[in-house]
C-alpha cells in the first residue's frame, strides 16, 4: 500500500492545517538541502522526487475541499466501506499513466473545444503558462530593456570618452540594471514587468515556492552576459534564442528554466515565500 499524504508529512489524519503547514515546511527545508547539496545524483534526484510528492500532499491537505475528498477516498468510501471489487474479487486496475504527447501532436481539448491546460513538471496544483502569454511577456521585457540598453549606452558614450574606464562603467551599469529588472522582481514576486502584465510568474521547480536569489540569478545570467558581452545585435540575438528555447519543447521547459530549475505558471497560483 502506498504512503498516504499524512504519513509523508508525518502528521495524524486529524491534524490541523497549521500543524500540517509546519510539518510541510520542516520537511521541505530538509529536502531542499539534499537537492542542493546531495553527495550524488541519486540522492539529489530522490530528494526532487520526494519534494514533488510532498508538494502534491500539501496542495491537497491545505485545501479543505480536496482534503475532504481525499479523506473519503482514503477510507474507501463516504460510509467507511472498502473500495468496490470486481467479480473476480480483485480491485479494479489503476488507470494507465497518461501518454506523453508528441512535439507536433495537437493537445487534447475539453468539452468546449478549448485546449486542455497542463500541470507544470514538479509543481502540483499550478497551471503551466500558455504559449501566448509567455511570448507577450517576453516581448514586453525585450522592448523595455532594449530601450533602457540603448538609452544607457547612448548616454555614457556621449558623456565619456572611448576608454577602458568608460567601457567598464558601461558594462557595470548594464549588469546592475539588468539584474535589477529581471532577478530582483523574480525573487520578490516571481514576476518581471512583462510577466506581471500577462499574469504569469516564475516558481521554483523543486518546491513550488518563489525562486531563491541563487536560482533567479542562474535563470537570467546567460542572457544578461550574452547581451552585455557580445557586440552589437549578436548578443541580443543570442540572448533571444536562449530565452525562447522553450517554444520548441512540449513541456515548455527551456534552457533558462533548466539552468535555474524553475517553471513558469499562471499567476493565480500562490507560492510560499522562501525562508
Amino acid at each position: 500500500m502506498s504512503e498516504s499524504h499524512y504519513e509523508l508529512l508525518g502528521v495524524e489524519s486529524d491534524a490541523s492545517k497549521d500543524e500540517i503547514r509546519s510539518a510541510y515546511r520542516e520537511r521541505l527545508e530538509d529536502l531542499r538541502g539534499k537537492v542542493e547539496n546531495g553527495r550524488s545524483d541519486q540522492v539529489r534526484n530522490g530528494a526532487r522526487e520526494e519534494t514533488a510528492r510532498l508538494n502534491s500532499a500539501w496542495q491537497v491537505l491545505a485545501d479543505p475541499v480536496q482534503r475532504e475528498r481525499y479523506d473519503t477516498e482514503l477510507t474507501g468510501g463516504s460510509d467507511g466501506t472498502e473500495a468496490e471489487v470486481d467479480e473476480a474479487g480483485e480491485k479494479e486496475a489503476a488507470p494507465a499513466p497518461a501518454r506523453r504527447r508528441g512535439l507536433f501532436e495537437p493537445r487534447e481539448r475539453d468539452a468546449k473545444g478549448r485546449p486542455q491546460r497542463r500541470e507544470p513538471l514538479g509543481v502540483p496544483g499550478a497551471e503551466a503558462a500558455p504559449l501566448g502569454r509567455r511570448l507577450a511577456a517576453l516581448g514586453i521585457d525585450v522592448l523595455t530593456m532594449g530601450a533602457v540598453f540603448l538609452g544607457v549606452t547612448s548616454l555614457l558614450v556621449s558623456v565619456a570618452s572611448d576608454s577602458v574606464g568608460a567601457i567598464i562603467l558601461l558594462v557595470t551599469a548594464l549588469f546592475v540594471i539588468f539584474n535589477a529588472y529581471f532577478v530582483f522582481p523574480t525573487v520578490r514576486s516571481g514576476q518581471t514587468l512583462g510577466k506581471r502584465l500577462t499574469h504569469i510568474m516564475v516558481v521554483d521547480a523543486d518546491t513550488g515556492e518563489l525562486p531563491t536569489w541563487r536560482r533567479a540569478s542562474l535563470r537570467y545570467i546567460v542572457p544578461i552576459v550574452l547581451v552585455i558581452g557580445l557586440p552589437g545585435s549578436l548578443g541580443l540575438m543570442g540572448a533571444l534564442l536562449f530565452g525562447i528555447s522553450w517554444v520548441l519543447i512540449d513541456t515548455r521547459v527551456g534552457l533558462m528554466d533548466r539552468l535555474g530549475h524553475t517553471r513558469v505558471v499562471i499567476a493565480r497560483y500562490r507560492p510560499e515565500r522562501p525562508r
